[in-house]
């Protein structure tokens, strides 16, 4: 029973780091999908971790009670945006909201903040390192 509960333990712990990682199990041809989940004051993966001219789908998720945005300008600037709206390199989140934007990024380190007042100076940054 012991080695039960642990080996169940395991397999929801693997299925949850799964569901916020890449999908290395994507079709050919098909995006493979990154979580960034969105909270008072950060983001999470941080870094973010991209593979470069490989289409991914950047999967927003507001789980803070107000609203936050993603400014990533020149890290959108130089990626190839497939689906989904970047505005002027940012991505508007209401309270709970999620967004997705599909897009095939360039090589390089950026960076990436919050641009509402005193969110950045809080540590609502990240870095987004495309290999």
């Amino acid at each position: 029973m012991f080695a039960f509960r642990i080996s169940a333990a395991s397999t929801l712990a693997v299925a949850a780091l799964a569901s916020t990682q890449s999908s290395a199990a994507a079709p050919a041809g098909a995006a493979a999908a990154q979580t960034i989940l969105v909270y008072s004051y950060g983001y999470n993966p941080n870094p973010i971790m991209l593979s470069a001219g490989r289409p991914v789908t950047l999967n927003f998720v507001n789980r803070a009670g107000k609203s936050h945005d993603f400014v990533a300008e020149r890290f959108f600037h130089a990626s190839r945006i497939i689906s989904g709206s970047v505005g002027e390199g940012e991505v508007d989140l209401a309270a709970g909201q999620s967004k997705s934007i599909t897009l095939v990024p360039a090589a390089g380190r950026y960076r990436a903040h919050c641009s509402h007042p005193f969110h950045k100076m809080l540590g609502m940054s990240a870095d987004i390192v495309v290999r």
